[in-house]
């Protein structure tokens, strides 16, 4: 019955996407499924949010599921008969995939109520692909009513197969951080380059000079990225500009680690700088935290998913990513793991965020298996 409803839920959710901080649509429907479950149900937490509570017959833990709702400002290429009606709009990162496995999770906990031990959290969370909706709803208080013993988040993961899950102990996804970084020098004309200081010469000396460094001063047990995204200076061919802007990106698995590549930029773009006879401003912005799993936790799933769903292979190592999630707020503040869902398709796109990305039907079967068994065995 479940499945049946789960795919329904799952084409509605993909018919209807929309992006971070507007998902009002979402909001308003998914409400009034939990309300029609029998969930005590709170709205517009952190802007959109919602969180459905359920209590069971005997005692036992709080357990917490995080599904994000938040679609992306993309143009479905998809072709199926469900396809956005949004212009320009798309869930092309399958939250409508880990939407529609917590509800029909939360439709299997209505019918188990009698039997199950407990409560539940369903937490249905805005605006993860700008990475602001988690803290907002933990600022408004979504845990005021109930704080969970164990929070898990789902996400689906084209870079394991479909009908696996992965679960690794420890940081799972890095700190993402920005940055924007000004070469100040004096400009000038193009045919006299002795007369100035110039920035360009600084930037492009500085962007070969801090990938140097992250390539040469790299550890294999603490992995970290860097890429420069924009550049901006200058007005004309033949004018070398005052100053030069560059922006990026840094990621990172551990503090000690964002800590290293802060001083890393700096040593690179002073050298660059004075090189040419100029300075430089940077401007570092510390994003969202790594997503830790707690180890104890990753433990007790692992062993009762062994014993429940035997038949899913389950990956543990090799998961890490330097994608930015902000279900790291959550686990700073409640002991959980984000759980991957394989998605994974031969002959398929594999990529989230793009435009002909599809989450397979094996997918939200095996989420709701093996959610369902967690929240059998975890709330005991």
């Amino acid at each position: 019955m479940n499945l049946g409803y789960m795919r329904d839920i799952y084409e509605q959710l993909h018919k209807n996407p929309e992006v971070s901080l507007e998902e009002y649509w979402t909001a308003n429907f998914i409400a009034s499924e939990l309300e029609n479950l029998g969930f005590s149900v709170k709205t517009e937490i952190g802007g959109t949010g919602v969180v459905g509570i359920m209590e069971f017959a005997h005692p036992g833990k709080c357990l917490a599921f995080r599904a994000d709702m938040d679609g992306l400002p993309v143009t479905e290429k998809t072709g199926v008969a469900f396809a956005s009606k949004n212009p320009g709009v798309m869930h092309a990162c399958g939250h409508d995939s880990h939407m529609a496995i917590l509800l029909s999770v939360c439709a299997y906990a209505a019918q188990n109520k009698a039997e199950l031990s407990g409560s539940l959290i369903a937490v249905f969370q805005p605006a993860e692909e700008i990475v602001v909706g988690a803290k907002a709803m933990l600022k408004q208080g979504v845990f005021e009513i109930k704080k969970p013993d164990y929070f898990l988040g789902i996400h689906n993961w084209p870079s394991i197969p479909a009908g696996t899950v992965g679960l690794e102990s420890g940081p799972v996804t890095s700190y993402a951080d920005g940055f924007k970084v000004t070469f100040m020098g004096q400009g000038g004309h193009g045919a006299f380059p002795h007369k100035v200081r110039d920035p360009i010469a600084m930037a492009t000396l500085a962007v070969q000079n801090a990938y140097a460094l992250t390539q040469r001063t790299d550890d294999n047990l603490n992995p970290r990225t860097l890429s420069f995204g924009m550049i901006h200076g200058g007005t004309s061919f033949n004018v070398i500009p005052e100053t030069v802007e560059m922006e990026g990106t840094v990621r990172t698995v551990s503090e000690e680690s964002q800590q290293g590549m802060i001083e890393l930029l700096h040593k690179a773009f002073n050298s660059s700088a004075e090189l040419y006879g100029g300075s430089y401003n940077l401007e570092y912005r510390k994003g969202v935290p790594a997503v830790v799993n707690d180890p104890l936790v990753v433990e007790k799933i692992i062993k009762l998913l062994q014993e429940e769903t035997a038949h899913i292979h389950l990956i543990t190592q090799g998961l890490v990513s330097l994608i930015g999630e902000d279900v790291g707020y959550f686990l700073q503040e409640v002991p959980g793991a984000l759980l991957f869902i394989g998605s994974g398709q031969e002959g398929a796109i594999n990529e989230l965020h793009n435009p002909c990305f599809l989450v397979p039907e094996e997918t939200l079967h095996t989420g709701y298996a093996v959610l369902t068994s967690i929240l059998r065995r975890l709330t005991v």
